[in-house]
């Protein structure tokens, strides 16, 4: 019995040994897989949600985020990432966890293809944001002269960045299309392993469970713990990826309705909550930058148009006005509004109402107000803005057809540029002004009194000018009075002897200024016949121009430059070279680099820099130009068009410093003034060409209308028909026609009526629309005309023209009277059958 318990008790130890080792080897076996697995199992989700986030602040930095840098938020995201997929192949420890080195090739060669897909994805980005930068980078270099002396054009390099949709856009796409399915391999094929090891492992759990259920009920029921304990953890880590599946598509869809510009999309929440507020406060900051470029470019455009406004050239200034304060109550989307102009011809200053926009009686409206007086007049005298939300009652009404209203709000700002006040401008509104709407109409308010100081300060040229003239012709006086006393002198020659020296030296200077005046004014008239000047040939102007200068006032250089609108970019149209005696054109100087240059040409100076390298408007350039070309001496003139500075004439004298005078001056200005002309000729022939192609386009069309039409001035001379008039008045041509009246017409019979009719038509400006006249010739032959006139009025109102079309109806009216005929003989054919009837 000792035996049998004894060989029990070793065989029922063995059995309970070989149990306890086989469940200390499934329970082991179950720690080592889940440790294994466990890092592999996070490492998918964990790279790709990480790789995800550097797309989207990528695409977010390349769309012009200020707030990412692609160092820092970026370029970490993709190394870290890339660590964490190296150091899973290699089977070392990361933030992740433990990574053993894994003996599934399978899974090493997918993680090393991730890797390579990654470092694509990564040199892609490096490569688009390259591109980026150097898309921001224009280079120019000032021009620099051969060993012969020949002006070398300076290289232009511009880099250009790729845009969206471009190639290296679609390349990063698809390496990240790419790697995302990786990923997903990635995480299938370890979701494949762990169903393996837990098959395998459910398979020894049941082997555990029989030989438990033959040995001891007890080692059954432990195994059927630990086999509900692994199914329990299986069960967890399939909600976990399940949870993690659903804070992907929630992720994946508030990407992409950020993506489309909704920035109002709401994310359900995460298990991550950090996540969830980092994209949360990501959406609101798109948001608001989103709302700031909003109004940063409606400011933009606002100034855009109005200074399109001013820069337009108007028939009147009270036309201008108008334009401008239209334009400005409408953008702003106020409802009212009136521009106040200072008027200081009168003895006390005031305010004069200049143009209004929805006023009631805006033709005769007419107001001043004297500075202090009111708010207007308040806003004037403290020359800052006054914004009203609770605006006095009876102080303005804004009306339409159906009633009126006080404004909620009220804004007055001052027209104040360089401390100086033009005037001011009124705003009123139902609703109320935001800050940018404010900034926007002071920005404006700049601008229109940059524009009226201008006007006035040519008015105060034009004055000076017509003095300066009037001097001249003063000194040309003293002239001849001089020379006269120099005959006296002559008379009087002994008692003159001792300073006879002296007043030769003067002569002889006075001399050799004339003889340059004499020679500078040839010159100048010959520019003034040259046929290329007149007729507003640019290009051959500029040259002429420039050689001649060089060679009147011996300088070495001579250049005709643009300036663009915004007074920030120099063009070089024309320069002449007289060592080489070559022209060249093409160069750009930007104020930016040359900001004291800049500041000089908008104060409309002229620079007269003796010695180039030190004067202070020129010095800029020494470093960079003069000290290449050997420049000593410079003098430049602006000169205008349309009151405005247009461009400057660049006279440059190398190796050796050169004085200027008073006469190379006045002959600058006289060129300055040539090339003005030259430039209006050209414009004023452009608009020709222009003109005459619509001329011959409207002439067109009038000939294909099936009717006579023509046009008298306010003589009754004719200014123009078309093909059927002509043909009419037995003329080829429309133009044989011009300046001739009715007299000299086939119908000069009946002249007198058809100008009578006309000047009735004029006088009393009313139309006569398809009015049929009866016309008897010499012959007694009746013809019938359908005519309509119309009186043509210019934008004054003034009654300028008469416009006439008529059409030959003789063969209609034949026909009425011959149906009317054939109706009476009808009617009597019918009384006669009702009298027989009867």
């Amino acid at each position: 019995m000792k035996n049998r318990a004894l060989k029990y008790t070793i065989a029922f130890g063995a059995i309970g040994l070989l149990i306890a080792v086989l469940i200390a080897y499934v329970e082991r076996r179950t720690v080592s897989t889940y440790q294994r697995n466990l890092p592999y199992i996070s490492l998918g989700d964990n790279v790709k949600n990480r790789v995800t986030q550097g797309h989207l602040w990528f695409e977010e930095l390349m769309a012009g985020d200020a707030s990412l840098n692609f160092e820092r938020d970026v370029l970490t995201v993709f190394n870290s990432s890339k660590d964490i997929l190296q150091s899973a192949y290699d089977g070392k420890e990361n933030e992740l966890g433990k990574f053993a080195k894994s003996d599934d090739e399978e899974t090493q060669v997918i993680i090393k293809e991730s890797l390579v897909s990654l470092d694509k994805l990564l040199s892609t980005a490096k490569e688009r944001w390259k591109f980026k930068q150097q898309a921001k980078t224009t280079v120019s270099t000032p021009a620099v002269l051969d060993s012969t002396g020949a002006v070398i054009q300076p290289a232009i390099t511009t880099s250009t960045g790729e845009e969206a949709g471009g190639v290296l856009d679609q390349e990063f796409d698809t390496n990240y299309a790419n790697f995302q399915s990786k990923m997903d391999r990635l995480i299938d094929h370890i979701n494949v392993n762990v169903k393996s090891d837990a098959s395998f492992i459910d398979t020894l759990s049941w082997i555990s469970i029989i030989s438990l259920l033959i040995a001891f009920a007890f080692l059954c029921v432990m195994l059927y713990r630990l086999q509900a304990s692994s199914d329990k953890l299986v069960q967890e880590n399939k909600q976990r990826l399940d949870s993690q599946s659903k804070d992907v598509g929630a992720l994946t869809g508030f990407v992409e309705s950020i993506s489309a510009g909704n920035y109002n999309v709401e994310l359900d929440a995460l298990a991550d909550e950090d996540l969830g507020n980092t994209l949360l406060t990501m959406r609101n900051k798109l948001r608001n930058n989103a709302e700031d470029d909003r109004k940063r470019n409606w400011s933009t455009t606002g100034l855009a148009q109005v200074g399109e406004i001013l820069r337009t050239s108007t028939s009147s200034t009270e036309e201008l006005f108008d334009n401008i304060i239209r334009f400005v109550v409408k953008y702003t989307k106020s409802n009212q509004g009136g521009l106040f102009i200072l008027n200081e011809d009168e003895n006390d200053k005031s305010l004069d109402l200049v143009a209004c926009y929805a006023f009631e009686r805006k033709k005769f409206l007419k107001k001043k107000v004297t500075a202090g007086e009111g708010l207007v007049g308040q806003c004037y005298m403290e020359g800052e803005r006054i914004y009203l939300l609770e605006v006095p009652q009876e102080y303005i009404s804004i009306t339409s057809g159906l009633g009126g209203s006080n404004p909620n709000a009220l804004l007055m700002v001052p027209l104040k540029v360089n401390e100086q006040i033009y005037g001011v401008i009124e705003l009123a509104t139902f609703g109320k002004y935001q800050d940018y709407e404010i900034e926007l109409v002071e920005k404006l308010a700049e601008s229109i009194a940059s524009t009226i100081s201008t006007v006035r300060a040519n008015e105060s040229t034009r004055v000076l000018l017509e003095r300066t003239q009037q001097q001249a012709e003063e000194m040309r006086a003293q002239e001849e009075e001089m020379r006269q006393n120099m005959e006296e002198l002559e008379a009087t020659q002994e008692e003159m002897r001792r300073k006879e020296k002296h007043i030769q030296a003067m002569l002889d200077g006075e001399k050799q200024r004339n003889e340059i005046s004499q020679r500078n004014r040839k010159v100048l008239m010959e520019l003034t016949k040259n046929r290329d000047v007149q007729s507003g040939n640019w290009n051959a102007a500029l040259e002429k121009i420039t050689s001649a200068i060089c060679n009147q006032l011996h300088v070495s250089r001579c250049s005709v430059w643009s300036i663009n609108d915004l007074r920030n970019r120099l063009k070089n149209e024309k320069l002449y070279s007289q060592r080489d005696r070559s022209f060249t054109s093409g160069n750009e100087l930007l104020a930016k680099d040359y900001p004291g240059y800049f500041e000089a040409l908008t104060r409309e100076d002229v620079i007269v820099a003796n010695d180039a390298l030190t004067n202070a408007a020129t010095r800029e350039f020494a470093a960079t130009y003069f000290n290449t070309l050997d420049i000593q001496s410079l003098l430049d003139v602006p000169f205008f068009n349309e009151g405005r500075i247009a461009g400057v004439i660049c006279c440059e004298h190398q190796y050796e410093q050169k004085q200027w005078t008073e006469e190379d001056i006045e002959f600058l200005k006289s060129c300055a003034d040539l090339v003005t002309v030259a430039f209006n000729t050209m414009k004023i022939n452009s608009m020709i060409e222009s003109l005459n192609g619509a001329q011959e386009t409207l002439q067109t069309i009038i000939d294909n209308i099936p009717r006579a039409v023509f046009w008298k001035d306010k003589e009754l001379r004719f200014q123009g028909c078309n093909r059927i008039f002509a043909q009419v008045a037995g003329k080829k041509s429309h133009k044989e026609l011009l300046g001739f009246t009715d007299f000299d017409m086939p119908w000069k019979d009946h002249a007198e009526a058809y100008r009578a009719d006309d000047l009735s038509v004029m006088n009393s400006r009313k139309a006569r629309i398809d009015m049929e006249e009866k016309n008897t010739n010499s012959n007694g032959e009746v013809s019938w005309v359908l005519t309509s006139k119309v009186p043509i009025m210019n934008q004054h109102g003034e009654v300028t023209a008469v416009l006439g079309m008529f059409e030959d109806i003789t063969e209609r009216k034949r026909r009425e009277e011959d149906i009317q005929g054939k109706l009476k003989e009808l009617e009597q054919l019918k009384k006669m059958l009702e009298s027989r009837t009867n």
